[in-house]
């Protein structure tokens, strides 16, 4: 995502449909400067803007990306890519569950098997007991974003 050819793209696709920066900002709801900095590059839309900019401008997600009109034949080539993609992820998401399972376990050894073999003292005792609550936490909450993202992967 090259934000000058983007900012290019949005600028041939608004004059295409005879816009003004002016009126594409006011259906967008955002102001000409905005826009203006959009199409030098300076800055890139919202994510939230980009269904809205891609109906206002009749290009599909996937063209303001790439920053060019595309065939039927790239958009399959394109959507193929993407769901190779998705599955490359959903499988490194599924090895970084696999560490959280790893960090769970080790949090639970050091909170209760260090606690009771290397410490002495309550001092000890409490510092080990923390450092293991905090590794275990870590991959509990680790693994709640992992499926939380797989989640909003698969929908």
């Amino acid at each position: 995502m090259n934000p000058h050819e983007i900012g290019c793209f949005i600028a041939r696709c608004r004059k295409a449909k005879a816009l003004t920066q002016a009126q594409l900002a006011q259906q967008l709801g955002v102001s000409d400067k905005t826009i203006s900095r959009w199409e030098r590059g300076k800055t890139m839309p919202d994510l939230s803007l980009y269904e809205a900019l891609c109906e206002a401008l009749d290009v599909q997600i996937s063209e303001l990306l790439y920053a060019k009109k595309m065939t039927d034949e790239d958009k399959q080539k394109q959507g193929e890519r993407s769901a190779f993609y998705l599955l490359k992820t959903k499988a490194q998401f599924e090895t970084l569950e696999i560490f959280t399972e790893v960090l769970i376990v080790i949090g639970i050894i050091i909170s209760i098997t260090f606690t009771k073999v290397l410490a002495d003292t309550q001092i000890e005792m409490l510092i080990t007991m923390v450092c293991g609550f905090f590794v275990w936490g870590f991959g509990i909450m680790l693994r709640i974003k992992i499926r939380k993202a797989m989640k909003e992967m698969e929908s």
